[in-house]
């Protein structure tokens, strides 16, 4: 049986093997096979595990130099919250908009659904109106 802390165990390899050193094939194992992405920035919509992980490609290819650091992790039953910080300096296409070189510093939260020991589905809330105002393509708040 998988237990909580197994659940946080996948949720910190995820970061680290993913997000940190670009080794997505990890993703196909940690995600269930019906896996699904909320993003809170568009909540009528939601993306399967190859939606995310090619969204995923395009935000590592404006920030490959990205670093994302977990600063709480927490689970209970089959589920994990995770807030984490991304540190990453825009060198690359973010959508319509070009290289900036500016740095930026986001904040995330991210609540996970585990079915067994994969992830079935994220919720994530992030801070994307201050990301575009760091990277000044977005006015000052």
């Amino acid at each position: 049986m998988v237990g909580v802390n197994d659940n946080v165990a996948l949720v910190r390899r995820f970061y680290d093997e993913v997000y940190n050193h670009g080794e997505v094939a990890f993703a196909d194992e940690a995600h269930a096979p019906d896996y699904r992405y909320h993003d809170t920035t568009n909540p009528d919509e939601v993306v399967d595990h190859a939606t995310f992980m090619a969204r995923n490609a395009g935000f590592a290819a404006a920030f490959p130099d990205r670093r994302v650091d977990i600063d709480d992790i927490f689970g209970a039953g089959d589920r994990a919250v995770a807030r984490a910080t991304l540190h990453a300096t825009q060198t690359g296409n973010l959508g319509d908009i070009g290289p900036t070189g500016k740095p930026v510093r986001l904040t995330s939260t991210i609540i996970y659904r585990f079915e067994g020991n994969k992830i079935a589905e994220e919720w994530e809330i992030f801070d994307a109106l201050g990301m575009y105002r760091q990277l000044g393509v977005a006015p000052p708040g």
